[in-house]
């Protein structure tokens, strides 16, 4: 099941993180791959980064591999895949909510459930996930997992020519331009010490908004802002 998942997570569009520890040193055991992320999972908004599954079930499971464990669901708009290996290395597949808004029965009758798979990327939803995922990766660094050395963070959004950036959010103001990625991936790597990732995790994660947002050519994106709506989400104030 996990394969054919991820096989629909990659026919859209879809996200890749991946964190990769730069000093690899005593290997955690098995059960220990599903308990880092279970503990660091970051809940600010009612689903978590990554999700973890609480069940077993034709659309959702986890399950224990060779080296690593993997969670996975599909259910409506959420589709994804992470591993977290022994060596402390995560890998995880997230499908763009945005294309399966049109088939995800949450959103009957709503505005969402006309958005065509492929055309828009939700601005205030990408500041969000974006947070998570560095606060995940903070959580993790205050383990000790990296060590001093730290990680290198890859974050690949994938599908994105003829993509427009959109505010979704009814109480924010349209966009003056059009704003819509002309290639077909954006990647965002970077290297990080634990104290960096530790101590910097939100503003890092702004480097990352704006690193993405520029490859759809909006050259200013209003960083205050987005600290702002940052600060909003890790008080659950959404």
């Amino acid at each position: 099941m996990t394969e054919e998942t991820l096989n629909k997570i990659k026919s859209r569009g879809y996200w890749r993180i991946n964190f990769r520890p730069l000093v690899i040193g005593q290997k955690l055991e098995l059960p220990q791959c599903k308990n880092v992320v279970e503990r660091n999972a970051v809940n600010f908004r009612g689903w978590d980064y990554p999700h973890f599954p609480q069940r077993r079930g034709d659309d959702t499971d986890l399950v224990a591999g060779n080296e690593y464990y993997e969670g996975w669901i599909d259910w409506g708009a959420h589709k994804e895949i992470w591993r977290m290996y022994q060596s402390g290395q995560f890998i995880h597949y997230k499908a763009v909510e945005e294309d399966w808004f049109k088939e995800d029965g949450w959103y009957g009758g709503t505005q969402f459930q006309k958005i065509e798979p492929g055309t828009i990327l939700a601005i205030l939803n990408t500041v969000y996930l974006i947070t998570e995922i560095f606060e995940f990766l903070s959580r993790i660094a205050k383990t000790g997992l990296f060590y001093k050395e730290g990680v290198m963070l890859d974050i690949g959004l994938i599908r994105t020519a003829k993509r427009q950036l959109v505010m979704m959010d009814p109480m924010r103001g349209h966009l003056f331009d059009k704003y819509v990625a002309r290639i077909d991936a954006i990647p965002f790597s970077h290297q990080y010490s634990s104290d960096e990732i530790i101590q910097n995790a939100r503003e890092e994660a702004l480097k990352a908004i704006v690193h993405i947002f520029q490859r759809f050519g909006w050259d200013n994106p209003p960083v205050e802002t987005f600290k702002n709506d940052q600060e909003k989400l890790v008080r659950r104030q959404l």
